[in-house]
């Protein structure tokens, strides 16, 4: 676990470093806000794999409105390769 905190902090600290430096007086308000709010959600994600727990994921919120199509899909294409 210590392994995976160090370099999820080494890749934030870098990321964050370089943006700093490289965006700095070229952001607006909303770019700021935008820009959070990735770092947020890849914050969450960085932390739920270092922590390795079961939480939710960018592909249980995806299911919510697509899980129906999509099992529907994957019934109709399925196969009986046993013949």
């Amino acid at each position: 676990m210590w392994e995976r905190c160090l370099v999820i902090a080494i890749a934030f600290g870098g990321v964050l470093l370089f943006d700093g430096f490289a965006l700095r007086g070229k952001l607006t308000a909303r770019d700021k806000l935008v820009y959070g709010s990735i770092v947020l959600i890849t914050l969450y994600g960085a932390i739920d794999f270092a922590m390795n727990q079961d939480w939710p994921d960018y592909l249980d919120l995806a299911n919510i409105p697509f899980g129906k199509a999509a099992k529907t899909m994957e019934q109709l294409l399925q196969t009986d390769w046993e013949r």
